[in-house]
């Protein structure tokens, strides 16, 4: 029939029906309405707008896109306010087939309608979009037409987030779990609460839990082993400048077995383990007296300044440890994970599992404009953080990209940090990866050729080469090379490099005969006998192996490092079953004592 209304001193005559509730017309759009929905024209005379909520059956990141002007839009009314009509393009309003909230159709609603407070329990996981923000408060979001939930400050983010309001424009797509429901919806977007709820539903928010596909599983295995070793890398590679100005005889004792435990009698009413203590705190006690007569000296400008330096990189160093305890496992979406930046904008552990996110779903180029933000975020003062994104972004190149992609990357890492340093990330990219001929260019033709003086490039590529089939004849061969390069001082750290990598693939007897000759010249670096002790414990050889322990507990040196030998060989014998060979040991243990005494 017709529909005659009447006004203004006219008659409008329609072929549409009254605008009563679930009717259901064609509208034109007439705009979009950011953060609000879809403007659109039913009647000549009426207008109505479509919520971001009512869109879908299924909330999208960008809602409003599919809507051009003057396109035709299926809805059906909600309700009629004063000056305009609540409309709905669900599907689930227009067709019977979609199951409905609370109804019996056929067809599941991913996001049903929220109409009030009654459709919300506390603990379950829902969806809403941005309404707006209040810098004091927090963010408002749209859970249906007439629903509005709150998230507070506190329940945003498990960290602290400092600079918030830019990630939550209005409309944008937010999840949350309901906290409180009267007298008002109380939300949290907290990742530990949403994890909790997920639990608690068994499930129902399954499809959030993507599987991480073979691509992230790659960057985890290749970058987050970088990254957590990357700490120790640069405490090695400092080191290694540091040996400019060192001398040989200053050992340096790095011990790698844990201290077994002395069980004997005690003598004259004092146990081994007593005495040894006893004696290692009197020299303990002689070398504290004596760094409280060098901190009363007074510290010249450059000593002061080397020590306000010192403390500077602690405290940098702690700052950096801090954050890469960042939980970014907590993280599961594109929200968690700007949650997560943004609360440690400096950490690069947090920046590599984003872009991780984005490569595990196939997103190269999205994975890329993460590296390129990190870069640009973290402070230029944290070197080693910036390092961990390049090197992220190398393994990105090398698996995706072209080799004209990776070298360009290489080339901007290099120009803005260490070249060295980034060079020595890409071999290890390259290294990791197996592809050897790229590898051997870099290193002939950059680390070796610019960094000749640098141990830990030639220790680099033995490794390198010595882990690759039938090329440990090679590593030799480069052993003889670095020795004619470096300087003395770092010969020795050198040559037991080479001569680890002899036990692991290739003679260990020709290992040990390396560890003897240097040992010859050096006889009280501790811990070459320590490496060479365990290199010859893993081999199996107890009586080569007692033969070390005798030569060491020989030596004439202080008992505070002499403690540990002692007992790591009592330790030895009680777990050969030869205790009859312990108790020797122990007495030597005592004579050492009593000798050092008088």
């Amino acid at each position: 029939g017709i529909n005659a209304e009447y006004g203004d001193n006219r008659l409008d005559l329609s072929l549409v029906g009254p605008c009563v509730e679930e009717a259901k017309f064609w509208c034109t759009v007439k705009s979009t309405l950011p953060g609000i929905g879809v403007k659109v024209q039913v009647t000549p005379r009426d207008y109505g707008i479509i919520p971001l909520t009512e869109i879908s059956d299924t909330y999208h990141k960008d809602p409003l896109a599919p809507f051009e002007p003057e396109s035709l839009v299926h809805c059906s009314v909600v309700m009629k306010e004063e000056r305009q009509l609540i409309l709905s393009s669900r599907k689930s309003r227009l067709s019977q087939r979609w199951k409905k909230a609370g109804g019996g159709g056929t067809r599941k609603v991913t996001n049903p309608v929220i109409s009030d407070s009654k459709d919300v329990a506390v603990g379950k996981v829902v969806y809403g979009y941005v309404r707006s923000t209040n810098p004091s408060l927090g963010v408002y979001i749209s859970l249906g037409h007439n629903v509005t939930g709150r998230v507070l400050l506190k329940n945003m983010s498990d960290q602290f987030l400092k600079h918030w309001q830019p990630m939550f424009p209005a409309g944008k797509l937010v999840r949350a779990v309901v906290m409180v429901t009267d007298p008002k919806i109380e939300l949290s977007m907290k990742a530990s609460d949403l994890r909790k709820a997920r639990k608690e539903q068994d499930g129902s928010e399954g499809e959030e839990d993507d599987e991480v596909g073979d691509v992230q599983k790659c960057l985890d295995d290749i970058l987050m082993e970088r990254l957590a070793n990357s700490e120790s890398e640069q405490s090695e590679q400092s080191g290694d400048d540091e040996e400019e100005d060192e001398e040989e005889d200053g050992p340096k004792i790095t011990f790698t077995q844990p201290e077994p435990k002395l069980t004997t009698a005690a003598p004259k009413g004092l146990s081994l383990s007593d005495a040894l203590e006893e004696k290692e705190e009197m020299e303990e006690e002689e070398e504290e007296e004596k760094a409280k007569e060098e901190e009363a000296k007074p510290l010249s400008k450059s000593a002061a300044k080397r020590e306000a330096k010192r403390r500077k990189i602690e405290e940098e160093e702690k700052l950096r440890s801090a954050e890469r305890k960042t939980d970014t496992t907590a993280a599961e979406t594109e929200e968690d994970f700007e949650r997560l930046v943004a609360a440690s904008p400096d950490s690069s552990a947090s920046w590599v599992s984003f872009m991780a996110y984005w490569l595990g779903r196939g997103n190269v180029e999205r994975a890329r404009a993460v590296a390129k933000r990190a870069l640009d975020t973290i402070n230029y003062r944290l070197e080693s953080e910036k390092l961990n994104v390049w090197s992220a972004l190398f393994n990105l190149e090398n698996s995706f990209g072209t080799s004209d992609s990776l070298m360009a990357s290489c080339q901007a890492a290099a120009a803005v940090n260490d070249p060295k340093a980034v060079f020595t990330r890409l071999a290890a990219v390259l290294d990791k990866s197996h592809k050897f001929e790229e590898l051997d260019e870099i290193y002939s033709s950059v680390l070796l050729k610019k960094h000749r003086r640098s141990r830990n490039v030639w220790c680099g590529y033995g490794t390198s080469l010595a882990g690759q089939e039938g090329r440990m004849s090679e590593a030799r061969e480069l052993l003889t090379k670095a020795l004619k390069s470096l300087p003395k001082h770092k010969h020795v750290r050198t040559i037991s490099h080479f001569a680890q990598l002899e036990y692991k693939h290739g003679e260990p007897a020709k290992g040990a005969t390396m560890f003897e000759n240097v040992l010859t010249s050096y006889p009280g670096r501790l811990d070459l006998w320590s490496v060479y002790l365990d290199k010859t414990i893993a081999q199996g050889d107890h009586e080569q192996t007692r033969l070390l322990m005798d030569r060491v507990v020989g030596l004439k040196l202080p008992a505070k490092k002499m403690k540990f030998f002692f007992k790591r060989y009592i330790d030895f014998e009680v777990q050969q079953g030869e205790e009859e060979r312990a108790e020797k040991v122990r007495k030597l243990a005592r004579d050492f004592i009593e000798s050092s005494d008088q």
